[in-house]
């Protein structure tokens, strides 16, 4: 729905634009009929037409940049088995919502991360079966799950750190300003993740009849002390009360409840206890 809803708009916005175009192209050939040459007035329609068409080309450009940061609620569920194994995670979670960050430029590189083809979160069988667990008691509290990233194919870690060691810093400011970026790594960043043996999630969770994040404080790939879950006070950007300390607790506690463990370091961060592949780092696309 959302994505006919901005396709629409782009649409009525290319129409409005081409129509205004007609309408000064008519003024002008009405201006001119008796006293411009034919190939003046040519030219005038040429330029409002090429105008048009740029401006129409930058709405798209907007549109496509709206589309991946918009998370797709209503997407339809892709049909089959993503890997020996795994799942998509909507498949046992039908009222999830995936924002997975690595699929678009919304993350610390600014950048899509390799090996992201769609916006599908996928987890090992056990860890989803495990999630949907803790879905259905977040359910009855007035919550649904957000996913930000789930299973993370090693191309994507193999990404992560070639741009670490460049120069670019696009995103410094929301996402490590505290932080030189070449003390990422191998603090934050390292060459293999957790997410790629599949069991582990980056989530929070949205009330369910807003669909609105539930305010922890600080936002996913935060860099540094301010993500961490017992932590309270001020940093770039924001602050930690305890209300969202007691909210970052409340979920920390219920995922303990259903059979993962949290990591002190992000309070969105939980991996199952008993995951099937813990020395197994895949490396198939999420698509």
């Amino acid at each position: 729905m959302k994505r006919q809803a901005i396709t629409i708009l782009f649409v009525l916005l290319a129409a409005g634009m081409l129509t205004q175009c007609r309408t000064k192209n008519d003024a002008k050939i009405d201006n001119t009929a008796v006293s411009t040459p034919e190939i003046s007035v040519q030219s005038t329609i040429s330029n409002h037409i090429d105008s048009a068409a740029a401006e129409v080309k930058e709405v798209a450009k907007q549109v496509e940049d709206t589309l991946q940061r918009v998370p797709n609620t209503l997407q339809v569920q892709p049909q089959g088995e993503p890997h020996k194994g795994f799942v998509y995670v909507r498949s046992l979670i039908p009222d999830l919502i995936e924002d997975l960050r690595y699929f678009t430029t919304n993350n610390f590189m600014g950048e899509r991360a390799d090996g992201y083809e769609a916006n599908h979160a996928i987890l090992s069988k056990e860890a989803a079966t495990a999630l949907s667990k803790a879905a259905e008691e977040l359910r009855e509290k007035g919550y649904v799950v957000k996913i930000f990233d789930a299973y993370r194919p090693q191309r994507a870690v193999d990404h992560f750190v070639r741009w670490s060691k460049t120069d670019d810093q696009r995103n410094k400011k929301d996402y490590y300003p505290d932080l030189a970026k070449k003390s990422l790594f191998p603090q934050y960043i390292a060459t293999k993740s957790g997410h790629t043996k599949g069991s582990t999630i980056d989530m929070t969770i949205c009330y369910k009849d807003t669909q609105k994040e539930v305010d922890m404080g600080g936002h996913f790939d935060y860099f540094g002390p301010p993500s961490h879950p017992t932590f309270t006070g001020k940093y770039p950007g924001g602050e930690v009360t305890p209300q969202h300390k007691k909210n970052r607790l409340m979920l920390r506690e219920l995922m303990i409840r259903h059979g993962f463990k949290p990591y002190n370091s992000e309070w969105w961060h939980f991996t199952l206890k008993n995951e099937p592949y813990p020395t197994t780092f895949f490396d198939f696309p999420v698509k």
